[in-house]
């Protein structure tokens, strides 16, 4: 005998089967959204949660830019290696240069408000018994330590008041001119790793180094013994002058540096321009790559680019090119422009500031990024003869912050300009009572003067 249904179950029973349906669909539409809303794979067909690159990242690396993505400058202890070996080239051999660099992405600046017009600043002595100083920086790991650079090969730095000596190479450099221990970088990372980079011209013929060294943290002495060049010598035969000097790490974590044409006058041997000459060029290698590095050509067309910086706020590069006869010049770069893989070309020699240098006329401006800024020079030197780039302050007076403060190096003038694209008139705010041989900045983003007087200056109002 069949029983009756129940009412009460067979009501259950409905409910129980409409809500099945209702969560099928669901689930269909949710399967059908996962499959369709990451877009197609690098093949062009549908994938599954399949991206297809990282924003701002290339996918691959350039010359010299053999950074392994997700890594980070100076990531790495000497000797050891990349967490990702498959993408680093093996010890001893030289990294394949390949179109494009991998920056490593930065979140972009929030854009600041227009600086104040500064028309005077203050020059007050911050130190001073530094013969020979050329260059003065912070290590930026929170010590409030400032480090100067003698060209005879020497490292001090002034630590709560008390000067020691970091780092001694001068048996190593050939000294004399324009050559010497001429640049100083501290890695981002060197709170923690220790390492830092000098740039020097190497006894016994000029040759061009970069190499890396390490010191202890929490100590004033570096370790002299732990040298590691990063490239290969860059020859600088012939003549003695234009050696360029300033090294940096640019906003990709990837380290900078400048070298000059070869030196003579009107550059005869037409480096600058030759995209298979090092010289006359900005370089910049990833010093996590594995043996020594070959640089890749970022800029090249400059005669002696002897101070340029990196704007610590929005990652723009403002270079103080030295002039031939009549021009100096200031050039400056985007962010954008920095981090990509396209060669700038400054226009030397074909170009001294806005003006043909060889031929003397009909010169092409085609391709060639014009400097924002020049001066001339005047009888006697009057108004200048070398310029010195120097920085965006970004410090702790907030009237100054946005200006970038440059001079030259024969008259001590000081000028500034605003921080921002285009053309401008330089505005002189300073003259020094010495020659002017670079600027600098601390961990507090404090700017310096260094003068041939041995007196290190501090900007201020």
């Amino acid at each position: 005998m069949t029983p009756w249904p129940n009412p009460a179950s067979t009501i259950q029973v409905r409910v129980a089967a409409v809500i099945g349906v209702i969560a099928l669909l669901v689930l269909t539409v949710w399967t059908v959204g996962t499959l369709t809303s990451h877009g197609p794979t690098p093949s062009g067909s549908p994938g599954i949660g399949l991206v297809s690159g990282s924003p701002g990242r290339s996918s691959s690396p350039g010359p010299g830019d053999s950074r392994s993505p997700g890594t980070s400058a100076d990531t790495l202890p000497s000797g050891g290696s990349s967490p990702l070996a498959s993408e680093t080239p093996t010890p001893g051999t030289t990294p394949t240069p390949t179109a494009h660099p991998t920056p490593v992405p930065t979140p972009r600046p929030t854009p600041a408000p227009t600086p104040r017009p500064v028309t005077a600043i203050h020059l007050a002595a911050a130190a001073s018994g530094f013969g020979n100083a050329i260059f003065v920086t912070g290590a930026h790991d929170g010590r409030n330590r400032l480090f100067v650079v003698l060209q005879t090969g020497q490292v001090k730095v002034i630590d709560r008041g008390a000067t020691h000596l970091f780092l001694d190479i001068g048996g190593l450099i050939q000294y004399g001119g324009e050559q010497g221990l001429l640049g100083l970088a501290f890695s981002p990372g060197f709170r923690t790793n220790g390492f830092f980079y000098v740039y020097y011209n190497q006894a016994g013929g000029g040759n061009i180094m970069v190499a890396r060294y390490t010191a202890a943290g929490g100590t004033n002495t570096a370790n002299a013994a732990s040298a590691h060049l990063m490239i290969a010598p860059i020859g600088h035969p012939t003549y003695q002058n234009h050696n360029g000097g300033m090294l940096a790490f640019g906003p990709d974590g990837l380290l900078y540096f400048g070298t000059g044409d070869g030196g003579s006058g009107g550059n005869p041997t037409n480096t600058a321009q030759n995209l298979n000459s090092f010289l006359g060029k900005i370089l910049r290698i990833n010093v996590n790559a594995v043996g020594v590095a070959t640089p890749f050509k970022w800029a090249y067309g400059v005669r002696n680019p002897w101070r340029w910086s990196f704007d610590s706020a929005t990652g723009d590069i403002w270079i103080g090119d030295v002039g031939q006869n009549r021009y100096e010049e200031i050039d400056h770069v985007s962010r954008v422009a920095v981090v990509s893989s396209r060669q700038v070309n400054f226009g030397w020699r074909l170009w001294e500031g806005r003006s043909c240098y060889n031929p003397a006329t009909g010169c092409s401006a085609r391709g060639v990024t014009m400097p924002v800024a020049v001066y001339a020079h005047g009888a006697g030197d009057s108004v200048g003869c070398a310029v010195v780039g120097g920085y965006v302050y970004r410090g702790p007076v907030a009237a100054l912050r946005g200006n970038y403060f440059y001079g030259d190096f024969c008259s001590g003038r000081i000028w500034r300009l605003v921080a921002k694209p285009g053309n401008q008139i330089p505005v002189q705010v300073a003259v020094t009572a010495s020659n002017i041989t670079s600027f600098g900045t601390d961990d507090a983003g404090n700017e310096y003067v260094v003068t041939t007087s041995g007196t290190i200056y501090r900007i201020g109002l």
